[in-house]
């Protein structure tokens, strides 16, 4: 595939203006189509690995072999699916908070406010220092 460059600076290599993109593949029955839409397929799945690496500790895994460390994984990506199922309920109440928000983001938003517990008519009240909706997560 062969697309015109946005910003029409000349490549050292080709000396013209084009980005050119290709796809290498020995599967001689299934369509140009079919090849891409596998090829965009499988760039999803690697999307999935890098949350997984990233978010959620597969990149550090605690054991040395992958027989030890198949617990750790199936708990984690059950978490995950927790978690995507928290944050789409979130997303409807705060405005910041995206059905796709990874795990970094969605701690730094959500999770650390700053706060103090406040004796208030005669019973502790948790003053937050935030103007999101907190109070709608309680009802």
């Amino acid at each position: 595939m062969r697309k015109k460059n946005d910003s029409n600076q000349i490549d050292i290599f080709t000396q013209d203006t084009y980005a050119y993109r290709a796809i290498l593949t020995n599967d001689w029955e299934s369509t140009e189509k079919e090849v891409i839409e596998y090829y965009n397929n499988r760039g999803a799945s690697e999307k999935i690995f890098d949350v997984m690496n990233n978010d959620f500790g597969w990149k550090h895994l605690p054991f040395s072999f992958l027989n030890e460390n198949n617990a750790l994984m199936i708990i984690t990506s059950i978490i995950k699916n927790f978690y995507n199922f928290y944050v789409d309920k979130l997303s409807c109440i705060f405005e910041k908070i995206k059905p796709t928000t990874r795990f970094k983001r969605f701690v730094f938003l959500l999770a650390t406010v700053a706060g103090k517990w406040v004796y208030q008519t005669r019973q502790w009240v948790l003053k937050l220092y935030t103007d999101q909706p907190y109070d709608k997560l309680l009802t």
